[in-house]
């Protein structure tokens, strides 16, 4: 149940119509090239991402598109376990109600 939640979330967004747009960079060249080498391989998985190539002033002057991958659903679905530093009110709080203390020597 959880499963199929986390899927419905992260796995409803399907590539734009940016990617529709550039696809013919991906189909020339890189595609065949890095599945040739076995660094990527075809997938229907529905943990897959958009993937598209960008291409601006820094990836044209090195003659290369750079690739992009959309985590931005992944992102959405995830929830940041956060554990804070305390913060002073939050210790005096803990203080206020404790009865012995103690204090150590670090130098020794």
């Amino acid at each position: 149940n959880f499963q199929n939640k986390i899927e419905k979330k992260i796995c409803s967004d399907l590539p734009n119509a940016l990617w529709k747009r550039k696809q013919h960079v991906v189909d020339i060249f890189y595609d065949d090239n890095l599945e040739s080498k076995a660094l990527i391989q075809k997938s229907r998985s529905p943990w897959s991402y958009t993937t598209f190539y960008v291409n601006k002033n820094s990836e044209i002057e090195r003659g290369t598109p750079r690739l992009v991958i959309n985590y931005k659903p992944f992102n959405k679905a995830l929830k940041w376990i956060r554990y804070p530093i305390p913060d002073k009110k939050d210790l005096l709080q803990k203080l206020h109600s404790a009865f012995i203390f103690s204090k150590f020597n670090m130098k020794s």
